[in-house]
């Protein structure tokens, strides 16, 4: 099955790969993926200027429809080959399950399509080098890390950029959610919101503190890890829902907590970046302390929502001007291979005390 026959009057057939970008048109996109996150790569490209999403391809096509439903004119498939040979598409967004990506990014740059891709690259740093390696020189690939675009991140970096504040000599960054712990119905919120986290041998570090380390990288420079320990209380998942590692971020010192059953803590993850001593973050959740310009917060439901707008955005500029994306896969493979040797050290010392 594919698209409905009622819509491919409105698809071009291409006989050519399109090999780059039309300078005179929107970026034609197609989105590969209609998971839960994918409502915020619809909201984005629906609110990307010069951009417009053409397509949306997911196995279960119900998905795909309720997807499109959101995008006038979008058509639905049930894969990617059907979408390249229907659709006159210039990128392709990628939101699937890691262990896709691969064959996903192969088969669009084959077709002539840059590639914009949902973090983790791959499901190891092994899988991610070969994803790099074979790579095409001429086409455009970026990875989808929206973290480093949230709002109190940029404002932070805009300000150690102009010397608003100084540069830390040390930093705590803690992530911290109730969302394994049972609720008031009995139910664990991170798996009623995201259900494949209970098969996840990898869960914190690789899921979610990959934001957070992408994040310290943004902010103050090449990282390097000097301990990690991680812990496994809750029995409704395989990985661990602690983690603690000691790093080094651009010359600063600090450590990365997270953890996902902390009583008091929201059911969705909190950020909280302390610098230097204080004891007050200077990031906390969707708001920033400066000393100068005191703080200010923003709606969590919309920052969310821009977070991936403005990512989505970055995509479609430097497809357009040639320049380096933030986040090129390269990038991505540097990541992999810091969480890969996170685990590592974790298995020497899972007996530390957390």
């Amino acid at each position: 099955m594919g698209v409905d026959p009622v819509d491919r009057g409105f698809c071009e057939q291409r006989a050519q790969p399109v090999l780059g970008i039309t300078m005179n048109r929107p970026l034609r996109v197609g989105l590969v993926g209609a998971g839960m996150v994918s409502q915020y790569h619809v909201a984005g490209w629906r609110e990307c200027p010069d951009a417009q999403l053409v397509a949306i391809a997911d196995p279960d096509l119900s998905k795909a429809k309720a997807r499109a439903v959101l995008v006038p004119g979008a058509h639905v498939f049930e894969t990617l080959g059907e979408m390249i040979s229907v659709c006159d598409l210039d990128a392709i967004d990628i939101v699937t399950p890691p262990a896709t990506h691969a064959e996903l990014i192969a088969e669009a740059q084959a077709a002539g399509l840059h590639v914009i891709c949902q973090k983790p690259l791959a499901p190891n740093a092994a899988e991610a080098a070969a994803i790099v390696e074979n790579q095409s020189l001429h086409l455009r690939a970026m990875v989808h890390e929206n973290w480093r675009w949230r709002h109190p991140y940029r404002a932070l970096k805009s300000a150690l950029e102009a010397g608003e504040i100084n540069r830390p000599k040390q930093f705590e960054f803690r992530v911290e959610s109730s969302g394994l712990l049972p609720d008031h119905t009995g139910q664990l919120p991170a798996l009623v919101r995201q259900p494949f986290f209970a098969d996840m041998p990898q869960l914190l570090v690789f899921e979610l503190l990959v934001h957070h380390l992408d994040t310290l990288t943004f902010l103050f420079g090449d990282l390097e890890i000097a301990k990690a320990r991680l812990s496994y209380r809750c029995d409704a998942v395989r990985g661990e829902d602690r983690a603690v590692v000691d790093l080094v971020a651009g010359g600063i010192s600090g450590r990365l907590i997270g953890d996902f059953c902390v009583t008091d803590a929201p059911q969705m993850p909190r950020d909280r970046l302390f610098l230097d001593s204080g004891d007050q973050p200077v990031v906390d959740g969707w708001s920033i302390t400066l000393p100068d310009t005191g703080a200010h917060a923003w709606d969590p439901v919309s920052a969310y929502e821009v977070s991936y707008a403005e990512t989505i955005r970055h995509f479609r500029d430097n497809v357009k001007t040639g320049e380096r994306f933030d986040t090129e896969f390269k990038d991505a493979l540097v990541l992999q291979t810091i969480v890969g040797h996170i685990y590592q050290l974790s298995e020497h010392n899972w007996a530390i005390p957390l």
